[in-house]
């Protein structure tokens, strides 16, 4: 699964904007952000989240982990069209940023910049 849809979490009036980022094969998944509690080297990871299933008295997914934030890199940037993509820890805690690095498939993520691992085009 390679392709993705993004859509824009409605909001109230200056409110930062937040995404889902949907599987086009399985729409009803989105991406979400939980710490990996010592499974990998990388403080957090990204998770396909089902989102008929967060109805469920067991879902332990906060809307933070969901509804990510989507951030342009400008025209002078090595990478012109860019984006990083990344989840806030909590209320004014930071955003983990998502990245894929070197030796590994799989999508983690980091509580400092992630460097060019991070930037999806």
């Amino acid at each position: 699964q390679d392709k993705f849809d993004l859509y824009e979490v409605a909001g109230g009036a200056g409110a930062k904007k937040t995404y889902f980022l949907s599987s086009a094969k399985w729409p009803s998944y989105v991406v979400g952000f939980k710490a990996t509690t010592g499974t990998a080297l990388s403080p957090f990871g990204a998770y396909a989240v089902d989102l008929k299933d967060k109805v469920s008295v067991l879902d332990t997914w906060g809307p933070s982990s969901v509804m990510l934030k989507v951030c342009s890199l400008g025209p002078r940037s090595s990478f012109p069209g860019g984006v990083q993509v990344g989840a806030e820890l909590s209320a004014g805690g930071g955003a983990v940023w998502a990245y894929v690095h070197s030796g590994s498939y799989l999508v983690y993520g980091a509580v400092t910049s992630p460097g060019e691992g991070g930037i999806w085009v």
